[in-house]
């Protein structure tokens, strides 16, 4: 079950790190507040250490990448959660912000998801962006299209990994990592 796909990485102690954990079980998470956690942690990244932006052109497409990229995560996170709870961690290190979401999905998806994010890591996201689209236009009800992963990757040239183990005191569920890395100034 254990397993990496993609360019998996954690933030380190090594620069200005958060961590927030919901509890969807205690406390329903609701899609608005996905945004709002995402445009909190881009705004507090946006001034802090390496990320620390003084050109408001650079603060502002910092800002909206790191919350675009946070957003659809903990979405995902928390539209395909099986229990238990969503964690974020991230930080800003060596130029890079970094996250790591995790959450707990039903073991019986892992097969699909590890051929899913396969499939993302060893194929043009271009190329795989503009299918989906067109797959999505011939079928509106498609639920699981990728259009965010394909759009984090070709459009904010993330870097994307994927860890899977088990899921502490729950074996009918794995325990799903998701880590992404932007850089925080690329046009420096």
């Amino acid at each position: 079950m254990d397993g990496i796909i993609g360019d998996y990485r954690e933030p380190t102690d090594a620069g200005p790190r958060v961590s927030l954990v919901f509890y969807p079980g205690a406390f329903p998470v609701k899609w608005n507040q996905c945004s709002a956690t995402a445009d909190f942690f881009a705004e507090y990244f946006a001034g802090v250490g390496d990320a620390d932006l003084g050109e408001e052109a650079a603060r502002r497409d910092f800002v909206g990448s790191v919350g675009y990229v946070l957003n659809e995560l903990i979405e995902n996170a928390v539209k395909f959660s099986a229990g238990g709870t969503v964690e974020i961690d991230a930080g800003v290190e060596d130029g890079e912000f970094v996250v790591v979401v995790s959450n707990q999905i039903a073991s019986s998806s892992v097969d699909a998801l590890r051929a899913k994010f396969d499939e993302l890591v060893h194929n043009d996201p271009q190329e795989l962006l503009m299918q989906r689209v067109e797959e999505n236009a011939a079928n509106p009800e498609l639920s699981t299209s990728g259009l965010g992963f394909l759009t984090m990757l070709s459009d904010y040239r993330a870097k994307l990994g994927w860890r899977f183990d088990a899921a502490p005191g729950n074996p009918d569920n794995t325990l799903l990592k998701t880590t992404a890395r932007l850089q925080v100034n690329p046009h420096a």
